[in-house]
């Protein structure tokens, strides 16, 4: 208890190493307090930690004990520098082999996984405890892994199976020319598949949910497989700081709601002006990523349009009306502006860019064949709004097994109705759907190693994600607005999810910026956006997309696009954070 209420805001003590900082603490249990002071850090392993004074003071405090600390110059040593490289290894690991040696996912994160346990024993065992201790603190880590992994796998599943039922039936090229008729550039379709679509989806489901049909739908409208996921994967940077329903700012910025520095409202604003910027740039950088820059050709006015667009909805919906629509709200609102804009104002379409649709005769309707993703994009959100307005305390019902889960179902209940539109039999259907299964089941291997190695990072046990984040902010100073959009990046990149990022990192913002004087509503606001943003890169929505695709195994050329993309927009919220804190806002909410 005393390293999770210690640590998980601040740090603690590491193999070897001297610090010589000193915090002061404010120590209370029912009416006693007491102020003390003590050194940062021992030398050694954790084991003398534990016989300190300051852990007796907080057994005599007594385990409601309160612990307030400020941050202060400390002395860096190099052992502190071995010890942030320690922390950091499992992510080398993962990105070295994908990315430096080319290897697949698959073969990478076991490797991964072994090394972080060995971490967990060794290294950052931070407490002393015995061999059987740990074995029991991180056993539940290894399950939730697998069980959590098979859940992302079924998702997966569903909209792999729907790909390769409209391929099975070859409704897939009825598909290609019913997008067509409404426009044949496919450069507006590679922004209203690729950007808009995933907006609307987030707020609609989340969950992963927007890489996995939009990534399938751009491969069946005829677009590279590398690219469609890297671009589905970009669409869905900046919607996943509201997430489904706005839950990524209600509950991730809670601890700014609970301590009165902040509303739901201010939250959802600030972080509304980060991303406004995002989808203005976002258009240029997908047209860029799939056709290079002869793509730009007639289409500079579409994509100011669509930036321009998407930019004013989504200031509008995020600061005066709310985080439960903006997301979805902004791209529903963002289609139909951008499909006016092609039918009255047109866009000037080199033959290059043209989508040619097949001479032959059509086998189904617009209706039948895109009646899968049209039941998606019906039913999911009828169910996350439906259900919980008429079922008593509903929300939690469809959660009974994970968020995850009732998105999972909603997706395979989508298949089947699309199936039965398109007239598939049960026979046949059983068929694509074996076929399914034997494409996606190595994912179960990858995701669970990856969602393993998360969990042990972000687990109290070991600290090691609050150790590179706290390390990060201690070196920093002034600049910790910029650096509150890295850490909430690299919290989603290990976590994959930008609520767990906010929640685990809305704290330590808090007290930072209470001790540099700042404001902590822009600096959480820069958090949301770099969580979101690390959806972008991270392994385990990168290797959950390849496989809706069938491209197991080519994440590292996704994840070459999706690096380059998300410098980019980083570089662009970092700059954004430290005017809003420093220049433009502030004294915002205050």
């Amino acid at each position: 208890p005393f390293l999770f209420a210690f640590w998980g805001r601040k740090t603690a003590s590491y193999p070897g190493s001297r610090r010589i900082q000193r915090f002061p603490l404010l120590i209370s249990a029912g009416d006693n307090k007491e102020n003390v002071s003590f050194p940062r850090g021992s030398a050694g392993p954790a084991g003398p930690l534990l016989s300190s004074p300051c852990f007796s003071l907080f057994r005599s405090a007594g385990e409601g004990a309160e612990i307030e600390y400020h941050f202060t110059e400390s002395e860096k040593t190099p052992m502190d520098f071995v010890n942030f490289v320690m922390a950091l290894s499992p992510i080398l690991v993962v990105l070295v082999g994908i990315l430096g040696f080319k290897q697949s996912a698959k073969r990478v994160s076991p490797i991964a996984l072994v090394w972080t346990l060995i971490l967990a024993f060794t290294y950052f065992n931070v407490t002393g405890a015995s061999f059987a201790d740990n074995v029991k603190a991180l056993d539940p880590l290894v399950w939730k892994g697998i069980k959590e992994g098979l859940k992302i796998v079924l998702m997966v599943f569903g909209a792999f199976t729907i790909l390769n039922l409209l391929r099975e039936t070859g409704a897939i090229d009825d598909v290609k020319s019913t997008i067509a008729r409404i426009s044949d550039d496919r450069r507006v379709q590679l922004i209203v598949i690729g950007m808009m679509l995933p907006i609307f989806l987030e707020g609609a489901a989340g969950a992963g949910a927007p890489a996995a049909i939009a990534a399938p739908f751009l491969v069946a409208l005829g677009f590279d497989p590398v690219t469609s996921i890297a671009v589905a994967l970009l669409g869905d940077a900046t919607p996943a700081s509201w997430g489904g329903a706005g839950l990524t700012t209600i509950n991730g910025g809670a601890a700014l709601v609970d301590a009165g520095l902040s509303t739901v409202s201010l939250n959802a604003a600030m972080v509304g002006r980060f991303h406004m910027f995002g989808v203005l740039i976002i258009p240029f950088i997908m047209v860029g990523m799939v056709f290079g820059k002869k793509g730009f050709k007639g289409a500079v006015p579409y994509l100011c349009f669509a930036g321009v667009s998407t930019c004013a909805v989504m200031f509008f919906l995020s600061n005066f009306v709310g985080a439960e629509v903006t997301s979805m709200g902004t791209g529903l609102i963002s289609m139909l502006l951008s499909l006016a804009y092609v039918k009255l104002v047109g866009v000037r379409t080199p033959e290059e860019f043209r989508h040619h649709a097949a001479a032959q005769q059509r086998k189904y309707s617009a209706f039948r064949a895109m009646s899968p993703y049209i039941y998606m994009l019906v039913l999911l959100p009828l169910v996350r709004y439906g259900f919980p307005a008429v079922v008593p305390n509903g929300f939690a019902v469809m959660c009974t097994f994970g968020y995850i889960f009732w998105v999972d179902v909603v997706i395979l209940v989508c298949g089947m109705l699309g199936a039965a539109t398109l007239g598939v039999s049960v026979k046949q259907y059983r068929a694509v759907c074996s076929r399914t299964v034997g494409n996606v089941l190595p994912v179960l291997i990858t995701m669970g190693s990856l969602l393993i190695v998360s969990y042990i990072m972000q687990s109290p046990t070991t600290g090691m994600m609050n150790l590179l984040a706290s390390d990060i902010a201690a070196v920093v100073g002034r600049f910790y607005p910029a650096a509150a959009v890295l850490i909430g990046s690299s919290g989603a990149f290990i976590t994959g999810t930008g609520l767990g990022s906010n929640i685990m990192f809305a704290q330590m913002h808090i007290d930072a910026a209470a001790s540099l004087g700042m404001n902590p509503i822009t600096i959480f606001a820069g958090q949301n956006a770099g969580a979101s943003l690390g959806n972008l890169i991270c392994p385990n929505n990168t290797v959950a997309a390849c496989a809706t695709v069938d491209a197991i195994g080519r994440e590292n050329e996704v994840m070459k696009h999706t690096l380059r993309a998300f410098a980019i927009v980083l570089a662009l919220y970092m700059v954004l954070a430290m005017l809003y804190t420093c220049v433009l806002f502030p004294n915002y909410g205050m």
